[in-house]
């Protein structure tokens, strides 16, 4: 236990392929992960600004409804804004 291939030496490593790509299509694949990069930022952001307001409404209601500002047995608001 704990072996990895025994035949797998130095003469067989050396006669791997290794695929080469060129330098212009290399930078156009480092753009597209750039871009995707950003945009998954982008939705990050989005979506922790959302949960913050959705927070500050869920706290708002809780208040409305402490100070009997939202009748919670009607679900319906007193003045509201």
């Amino acid at each position: 236990m704990g072996t990895i291939q025994s035949h797998l030496n130095v003469a067989a490593l050396k006669q791997l392929p290794i695929p080469e790509r060129d330098p212009t299509e290399q930078l156009a694949v480092v753009e597209a992960v750039g871009q995707i990069d950003r945009e998954v930022d982008g939705a990050q952001s989005l979506m922790t600004r959302q949960i913050e307001l959705l927070t500050e409404r869920r706290q708002a209601l809780i208040t409305a409804a402490v100070t009997g500002q939202f009748d919670v047995t009607t679900a319906r608001g007193a003045d509201l804004s």
